[in-house]
């Protein structure tokens, strides 16, 4: 997979920030990545300055609203940024908002099962209904609208189920979106080949019989489709 040079954003929104074990675990996932900016709300008396978190915005190509779900929302420190920074001329498309073209994700955190958030579920909705407001929003702002990424009960998370998330979350950032089977193959191929030139030389072997073994899937993925698209062809002729 090419590399692209995607500029992510991530605006965090946690009136607990300092006591969450689900934000300093994905503080620790990104920290690694030059082409991701974590910006940190505070509750402040001193005014906002919303120039500078409109420029913030204006740089990213990829912007993300984390947050933990709250009574089926956002805190209301990301409401308070919303209506200060999202100012009508600057956002909204068909007055010349600047976001169009550029992408809006959703990170949050559950405190109840996820599958509870569906119909028939003690919650009644599901994460899709809930988060409609933000996807109005980059209806309204010419944005394009990424799949959430829904974290679980993270307390409650297995070692690997976390470096399951781990890998998820930094593909939500860093990775073209969506983001198809081949795509993640050759992703984790680049993040394991930057890897390897930073460790031992007694361990790069490993590290290199990893990515030839997933170059190799990724060969016979590559194969698959051909044969199909062969395939197609001859029915179609």
């Amino acid at each position: 997979m090419e590399e692209i040079n995607l500029q992510t954003l991530v605006i965090v929104a946690h009136p607990e920030y300092d006591d969450s074990s689900t934000q300093a675990f994905l503080r620790r996932a990104q920290a690694d990545f030059d082409s991701v900016t974590w910006h940190k709300l505070t509750v402040s008396d001193e005014p906002l300055d919303v120039a500078a978190e409109q420029q913030m915005l204006l740089q990213a190509d990829r912007i993300i609203f984390q947050f933990p779900m709250y009574w089926y929302s956002a805190p209301a420190l990301l409401k308070q940024w919303e209506d200060d920074v999202l100012t009508r001329s600057f956002t909204f498309a068909s007055e010349q908002g600047k976001l169009a073209n550029k992408q809006l994700g959703i990170v949050t955190s559950l405190g109840y099962p996820e599958q509870e958030f569906q119909a028939g579920g003690t919650e009644g909705f599901s994460i899709s209904e809930v988060l409609t407001p933000y996807r109005a929003l980059a209806h309204r702002a010419g944005m394009q609208f990424l799949k959430p990424l829904v974290i679980n009960q993270f307390a409650y998370l297995t070692d690997a189920e976390q470096a399951q998330l781990l890998i998820e979350y930094q593909q939500y950032l860093t990775a073209p979106q969506p983001l198809h089977f081949q795509q993640r193959v050759a992703w984790m191929i680049n993040q394991l080949q930057k890897w390897q030139v930073s460790q031992p030389q007694a361990q790069q072997p490993q590290i290199q019989l990893i990515i030839d073994q997933l170059q190799e899937q990724q060969e016979h993925l590559d194969d698959l489709k051909e044969q199909i698209k062969l395939i197609r062809q001859a029915e179609e002729g």
